[in-house]
């Protein structure tokens, strides 16, 4: 092989090519980066019913211990002795607040991780694609 299809680059050469990659890998990362952040912003929206589904058991559980239960007491104790009374208040109220915070988990755990797992499968994809 002769020199001069050898040629080594010169100095701006290199310098224009580490820049046109510089800012090529400066726009990828942008967009990888806005990509989990939309992924990231999409899960958490998904978690919002399961957040008002928490703070529907934890109002039931105040109620349970609230100006409810001694109204409950007052015309349970009409009928019943006071400590038989306060067990059946006790226990409808924590059973309510039971089954919310069952709704809340359940709903919880059928939804993916709040992580941007799919945009980083996509670069994962790409960078294997791209040392093919």
């Amino acid at each position: 092989m002769s020199s001069k299809s050898r040629r080594r680059p010169s100095k701006a050469e290199l310098a224009e090519q580490v820049d046109g990659s510089l800012e090529q890998n400066m726009a990828l990362a942008e967009q990888v980066i806005k990509a989990a952040q939309q992924e990231m912003a999409e899960k958490a929206r998904q978690r919002i019913p399961a957040l008002r589904m928490g703070a529907v058991a934890g109002t039931l559980g105040a109620l349970a211990t609230a100006a409810s239960y001694r109204m409950n007491m007052a015309l349970l104790e009409k009928k019943l002795p006071p400590e038989l009374a306060a067990m059946v208040a006790a226990a409808v109220y924590s059973g309510g607040a039971g089954a919310a915070a069952l709704a809340a988990i359940h709903k919880w755990r059928g939804l993916p991780a709040p992580l941007p797992t799919e945009t980083a499968r996509q670069v994962v994809e790409v960078i294997a694609d791209s040392k093919d």
